[in-house]
């Protein structure tokens, strides 16, 4: 799931700010960079976070 959500930050045209303990974590960084996620599977995904009250909302993003 880690990986999904740092796709989901690229896809949002963000730069992740991840903190790199473990040699694991790099290798998920390399897994996320390789998603491709399509506009409905960002939709799919925020609407999950709505349901379950997460803000996935910049602090520069207007509310609609």
């Amino acid at each position: 799931a880690p990986d999904v959500a740092t796709a989901w930050a690229i896809a949002k045209s963000t730069t992740p700010i991840v903190g790199v303990t473990k040699p694991y974590h790099v290798d998920g960084l390399v897994r996320a960079s390789s998603i491709a996620l399509t506009s409905d599977d960002i939709a799919q995904l925020e609407a999950l976070a709505g349901a379950t009250n997460v803000n996935t909302r910049g602090w520069w993003e207007k509310e609609m």
